[in-house]
């Protein structure tokens, strides 16, 4: 018994430490691909025994803690108890892994349901609650010129997961059939023939499903969209010395920090007066009061100094515009005039929810860490992309990115080219910003555009549509990154085919829930696929 229960143990850790390690800061692309063999096994093991489901979820939980844990740290700075759900609640979607493909058992098409199920719980991980959390999908830890990363151009990131779910498969049941075959291996002693017969009959099948996922992987990749020849010269300005810059909380409502920070970019844009770019970013909160209320007259005449500076040259600025309600705002990508006049705006449709608004606050503010988020964040309705110099600029705001649907709508609205503008100054050094970078390179893929990922005091970066980063800059330091962006027109299958993988899996997951159900109530002892 303490022998199994060290080696389940060792499974579920193993699960999570490969999971973890497929993602920054230790970025091993290889174990994204594997990751899961430790979980199937364990799956495997626990099918053998009294109560699979209940079990694979307790083991499956520690996976997903070993996972989500270190993963997610950089959320520590907002205190244990933050930190703690939010692990917890990602770490279920594993342990609901684990519990369903213990209780499958051995009945027939475990590879597949393996598959779909892995693909379906981050679907459901990425849209509920609260809009989801896709963080530390499988398919993101191909970001960085990963084997299966091309194949996102057609069927997205939830199709590269089912790619690397589905070698893992081919892997372990590779791994268990010869296990099983072993004893015909030793038999045929000295016989190499035999010995060769008996190990290429186990290994078969999975090899070549394997070698099959692969070879479709490389052909779903395709080429991106062809540029349509023309481009923009575009710049995101880096702060210096740009620090609590928080994205929500009492600090955005500080009169002098929002001064400070604007007069930063100011000085962090003066560098660009003797050649101006065609296009200037200034990234998340950069202006955090609203420039259209006349007592805001100091933010004002920053922005109009730094538009003197740019030449006149447009400049898309991140800040605070006042809500329909008392105590509400617009989280906005502003295009602003040097009278104050906001002459375009994108407002951010998915604000963080516990970060810049408070589900059912009015039942929950007698919760005192609350009062440090004195005022809501309401959604935009719709995708806004800029026409400036020419060219269609489709901007999300922070955490926008993880969500493919949202980056996807502004390339339907006719975005030639994408900017994530965002602020990470909250999370310090941790390798949050390392792991942001790595959903605008998945995006760039997926959509076929070059990317600037923009951020206040750092990671900047520019993403071509294979994923590749260049002008990466360092965290907390001054810099501009500075480029002529190629314009792209023409769309992906990715785009196109928007989020119906996810729905897919989501459906066949719930037809394999419904079967099992069905067959338990018959009665039905599945055979046992037990490593024993």
């Amino acid at each position: 018994m303490r022998g199994q229960v060290w080696r389940r143990g060792a499974l579920a850790v193993l699960g999570g430490a490969l999971l973890y390690l497929g993602h920054p800061p230790a970025d091993l692309a290889w174990t994204g691909v594997l990751a899961l063999v430790p979980l199937l096994l364990l799956a495997r093991d626990l099918a053998d025994g009294r109560r699979p489901a209940r079990r694979g979820a307790g083991w499956g939980l520690l996976a997903g803690v070993a996972f989500f844990g270190p993963l997610l740290s950089w959320i520590l700075r907002f205190g244990v108890v933050p930190f703690a759900l939010l692990t917890l609640l990602q770490a279920a979607a594993v342990a609901a892994f684990v519990a369903f493909l213990s209780r499958w058992g051995g009945r027939p098409g475990r590879p597949a349901v393996a598959v779909v199920a892995w693909v379906a719980l981050e679907a459901v991980r990425g849209s509920w609650p609260l809009g989801g959390f896709p963080w530390g999908g499988l398919g993101y830890t191909q970001h960085d010129g990963g084997l299966l990363l091309p194949a996102a151009r057609s069927v997205g990131v939830l199709g590269v997961s089912a790619a690397c779910a589905a070698i893992a498969v081919c892997v372990e049941e590779g791994g268990w059939r010869v296990w099983r075959s072993w004893p015909a291996f030793r038999a045929a002693g000295p016989r190499g023939d035999v010995r060769a017969d008996v190990l290429f009959g186990a290994l078969r099948t999975p090899l070549l499903s394997g070698l099959g996922i692969l070879v479709l992987s490389v052909l779903l990749a395709g080429e991106p969209p062809a540029p349509t020849g023309r481009t923009l010269d575009i710049a995101a300005v880096q702060g210096t010395n740009i620090r609590s810059t928080s994205a929500a909380g009492v600090m955005r409502v500080s009169t002098d920090r929002i001064i400070r920070v604007a007069e930063q970019m100011v000085l962090a844009t003066r560098p660009l007066a003797a050649d101006p770019p065609e296009l200037t970013i200034w990234p998340e909160n950069s202006l955090d009061a609203d420039v259209t209320d006349e007592r805001n007259a100091t933010v004002r005449a920053l922005v109009s100094e730094a538009l003197d500076l740019l030449g006149g040259a447009p400049l898309l600025a991140n800040g605070a515009l006042a809500g329909p309600r008392p105590a509400t705002f617009l989280n906005a990508m502003l295009q602003v005039a040097p009278d104050g006049t906001v002459v375009d705006a994108y407002v951010k449709r998915r604000p963080v929810p516990f970060a810049e608004y408070i589900p059912g606050r009015r039942w929950l503010d007698w919760f005192p860490p609350l009062d440090q988020i004195p005022s809501d964040a309401l959604p935009g309705a719709e995708p806004g992309v800029f026409s400036v110099a020419g060219t269609r600029v489709g901007t999300v705001i922070c955490f926008e990115n993880i969500f493919p649907e949202l980056v996807h709508s502004q390339v339907r609205e006719g975005a030639q080219l994408l900017v994530v503008s965002t602020n990470n100054t909250s999370f310090g050094r941790s390798a949050m910003s390392s792991q942001h970078l790595a959903f605008s390179q998945v995006r760039a893929v997926e959509t076929g555009r070059w990317v600037l990922h923009a951020g206040i005091s750092g990671i900047s970066g520019i993403v071509d549509p294979e994923g590749r980063v260049t002008q990466r800059t360092a965290l907390f330091e001054e810099a501009i990154v500075r480029a002529d962006l190629p314009l792209v027109e023409g769309r992906t299958l990715a785009t196109r085919l928007g989020g119906a993988i996810g729905w897919a899996a989501v459906a066949l997951f719930a037809l394999a829930l419904a079967w099992l159900v069905v067959d338990r109530r018959r009665g039905r002892t599945p055979p046992r696929p037990g490593l024993r």
